[in-house]
């Protein structure tokens, strides 16, 4: 599948829920998609989305929270995986969008050629799922939205970045403004 079909079904199952989503042409995608006020673009935090997240659905929202990383973000910052499966955040959903290239630089081969991204995760004790297809990726993130713990699902994409994709040159503390408010806003609803 293509990230910006991961991405659409990731932006459909998610849209009214916290989002905190990767640097790069993965934000890019994303936010071509429709910029909404719920999710949290970290333009040049890369390998922090898990953590970020985790620390929204570990604040005690109460509703889903989620976070989208790439292969080789999620293995700059490994050690969130045995963190997540320590503090076990409620209602958390790691998705993991592989497609064994840094392909916002060059397109350059990431780890995840050579090592099992799913196994790693599975190790550390996190509930995991692998799919290959946007439809079963939807699936699979419903299941994870309405589970009661922390949730994986590695979805496995094609490499390389959606032809045209604008930059998002935003500023960031714009782009934190609007989402800081959302999460103000979210018991009014």
């Amino acid at each position: 599948m293509r990230r910006i079909d991961a991405l659409r079904a990731i932006d459909a199952v998610f849209a009214h829920d916290p989002l905190v989503v990767t640097l790069g042409a993965t934000s890019r995608e994303l936010a071509s998609l429709g910029k909404r006020d719920s999710h949290l673009y970290l333009l040049d935090s890369m390998g922090l989305a898990p953590a970020v997240g985790a620390g929204l659905a570990l604040a005690g929202r109460g509703g889903p929270v989620a976070a989208v990383e790439g292969d080789g973000s999620l293995l700059m910052g490994l050690s969130i995986l045995p963190t997540l499966a320590y503090l076990a955040p409620p209602r958390f959903t790691l998705v993991v969008l592989d497609n064994h290239q840094h392909a916002s630089a060059a397109g350059r081969p990431s780890q995840a050629e050579r090592i099992d991204l799913a196994a790693l995760c599975r190790g550390a004790g996190l509930a995991t799922r692998q799919v290959a297809d946007a439809v079963a990726l939807e699936e699979a993130l419903h299941e994870a939205r309405a589970a009661d713990g922390t949730s994986v699902v590695l979805g496995a994409i094609e490499p390389g970045n959606a032809p045209g994709t604008p930059f998002l040159l935003e500023d960031p503390v714009a782009i934190a403004t609007r989402f800081t408010t959302f999460l103000n806003n979210e018991g009014e609803r």
